[in-house]
C-alpha cells in the first residue's frame, strides 16, 4: 500500500513539475518602443477633484526631474504559450532600472499645475484616469490567444518619479509581473517632451520598423 501511495504522490509531483516548468520555458515574447519622456501633462478636460475647490488644468512631477516614460507595444508573440491565452494588463507592467522599479503612480508624487499642492490617495485614481485619456491608446487590458499579433500599438506612460542615476536618455527596460512574459525594446531612443496633452506637444503613436 505504502508503495502504490508513494507512486501516486511521485506521479502528482512530476505532473505539477511539468506543468510548472512548461509554463516558465515558453513565456510570452512582447516587443515595444519607449518613445517619450513626457515632464508635463495638460488636460483637454481639466480635472475636478475632491481635494480642491478649482479644477485642475495640469501635472508635473514634485520632483523636477521625474517624467513620465512612454512606451508603444508593438507585437505580441504568443505562439508558444502553454496556457490558452495571455492576460496583458498595463498596471502590470514594471520600468526596471537597475536595483529601481516604478509602476502605478502612487499618491504624493504630483504637483497641481504648480502649486504645492500634491495627488491626494483620494485624488489619485482620479488624475490616473485624466493622464490615461492624454497619453494612453488602446486597451488598458486584454487577452491574447495563441499566436503573433503584430501594429498592436498600445500605448501607456510610467511615472518615473525622480532622476534615475547615470540615465542618459537610453530606451528603458520593462517588466511584467504577471503571466511569463520577455520584454524586448526595438532599440530607438525616446524623445524629450517638455509638455504633452491638452495644448501639449504629440507623442508618437506607432513604433518604428
Amino acid at each position: 500500500m505504502r508503495t502504490l501511495w508513494g507512486t501516486a504522490a511521485l506521479l502528482l509531483c512530476l505532473s505539477a513539475c511539468t506543468t510548472t516548468s512548461s509554463v516558465r520555458e515558453h513565456p510570452a515574447v512582447l516587443r515595444y518602443q519607449h518613445v517619450a519622456n513626457v515632464h508635463e501633462i495638460r488636460f483637454t478636460n481639466p480635472v475636478q477633484l475632491p481635494s480642491r475647490l478649482e479644477p485642475v488644468d495640469f501635472v508635473r512631477p514634485r520632483d523636477s526631474s521625474g517624467f513620465w516614460a512612454v512606451f508603444v507595444l508593438c507585437e505580441a508573440d504568443t505562439s508558444d504559450i502553454v496556457l490558452p491565452g495571455f492576460r496583458f494588463n498595463v498596471d502590470d507592467v514594471r520600468i526596471q532600472y537597475g536595483k529601481y522599479r516604478f509602476g502605478p503612480l502612487q499618491p504624493y508624487t504630483l504637483r497641481y499645475q504648480g502649486s504645492l499642492d500634491l495627488n491626494t490617495p483620494k485624488d489619485t485614481p482620479l488624475i490616473v484616469q485624466a493622464i490615461g485619456a492624454e497619453i494612453h491608446q488602446g486597451p488598458r487590458s486584454t487577452v491574447f490567444e495563441r499566436g503573433h499579433f503584430t501594429d498592436l500599438h498600445f500605448r501607456f506612460a510610467i511615472f518615473v518619479p525622480r532622476a534615475l542615476p547615470n540615465y542618459a536618455g537610453e530606451p528603458l527596460q520593462l517588466r511584467y509581473l504577471g503571466q511569463p512574459a520577455i520584454l524586448h525594446d526595438n532599440g530607438y531612443p525616446p524623445s524629450d517632451i517638455r509638455v504633452a496633452g491638452g495644448s501639449g506637444g504629440g507623442i508618437a503613436a506607432r513604433c518604428l520598423p
